[in-house]
């Protein structure tokens, strides 16, 4: 009966079944673009833009959600700007913080708090190298379509780079945090550069409405 239960959940998961939407808020300076549901914000010659990032990675850990954002960061200053793993906070309508979360640290809620699909019948698997051995043979063994596959690496290769961005150049990337957005009204996203303090205002403010 748990197996069934967690079974309905993740397909919910899969098929988005969820009608929740992150949609950007009016902000002075700000262009927002609709179709999907961007935001960016330029102060100072550099440009950064910020929208959900669903579109990117799906939230399938089923104890808690990890929220992602997708970031593209534009330097068109003539300095080195500085990007770290605290350069973003998140924080709710309920004046709630959230510090970002690493990659490593993702991968590690995941590989904690998750079933992994295979092809029917559907079978779970409480580690990660258990899926990726029978992932690796059914693969080509069995002509049966995948309904769900899990990349781990995907939460490295996808997610914003940390370092130096050089003059005249940009970085994309998701930055995640531990959050259930569906129980929230709204959130902001912030972004200090150059490690400014936290003790001051965010350089850029990303405002979201959470709409079900």
């Amino acid at each position: 009966m748990k197996r069934i239960l967690i079974l309905i959940i993740s397909i919910c998961f899969m098929s988005g079944c969820s009608s929740l939407k992150v949609i950007p808020e009016p902000v002075q300076g700000g262009e927002i673009n609709a179709k999907d549901n961007s935001l960016s914000i330029t102060r100072n010659n550099v440009t950064v833009m910020a929208r959900s990032g669903d579109m990117e990675i799906v939230s399938y850990n089923l104890d808690g959600s990890v929220a992602s954002f997708f970031v593209v960061i534009n330097n068109q200053t003539d300095d080195e700007l500085t990007i770290n793993n605290n350069s973003f906070l998140l924080v709710d309508n309920d004046g709630r913080q959230y510090f970002q979360l690493t990659p490593e640290k993702v991968k590690e809620i995941i590989a904690r708090d998750t079933y992994y699909l295979i092809p029917y019948p559907y079978v779970g698997f409480y580690y990660l190298e258990d899926y990726e051995k029978s992932s690796f043979y059914n693969r080509f063994t069995s002509d049966r379509p995948y309904f769900y596959e899990v990349y781990p690496q995907d939460i490295y290769t996808k997610a914003l780079p940390v370092g130096s961005i050089i003059p005249k150049a940009k970085i994309a990337g998701l930055v995640y945090f531990r959050i259930d957005l569906e129980g929230k009204k709204g959130v902001n996203l912030e972004f200090f550069r150059n490690n400014s303090p936290r003790s001051m205002p965010a350089d850029f403010i990303f405002p979201f409405k959470i709409v079900k």
